[in-house]
């Protein structure tokens, strides 16, 4: 059986209680494509400007998509996550995949 971790959402979307995550292989299957869609962004060499903007678009889409699948958020929260500011929910991406991948909270605030 799968491990269960506990994120917390109230700072970013002042979602009181704790987000209990499962370790699942659904969910680090979820984690891995989030990890190679991250990289595909990162690797703008020789592409042109529109292209860039494409992936960019992309990965913000995509940084929504796999918080809004991982926690489960219903309408009102999706729109609270929609209205961040988009580096601070890349921010909350890579913690809740470090999380997902077996660090601490601790381990995660000093990276």
């Amino acid at each position: 059986m799968a491990d269960t971790i506990k994120i917390s959402l109230q700072k970013e979307l002042g979602i009181k209680k704790d987000f209990e995550i499962k370790t699942s292989n659904r969910n680090i299957m979820k984690v891995t494509e989030m990890q190679l869609k991250m990289a595909q962004a990162e690797d703008t060499e020789g592409k042109t400007g529109i292209e860039i903007m494409k992936m960019s678009l992309e990965a913000i889409k995509a940084n929504v998509d796999f918080l809004t699948d991982i926690f489960k958020l219903n309408k009102e929260q999706v729109g609270r996550l929609e209205d961040m500011d988009t580096t601070e929910t890349t921010i909350l991406v890579n913690r809740v995949l470090m999380r997902l991948m077996g660090n601490t909270d601790e381990e995660v605030g000093k990276e």
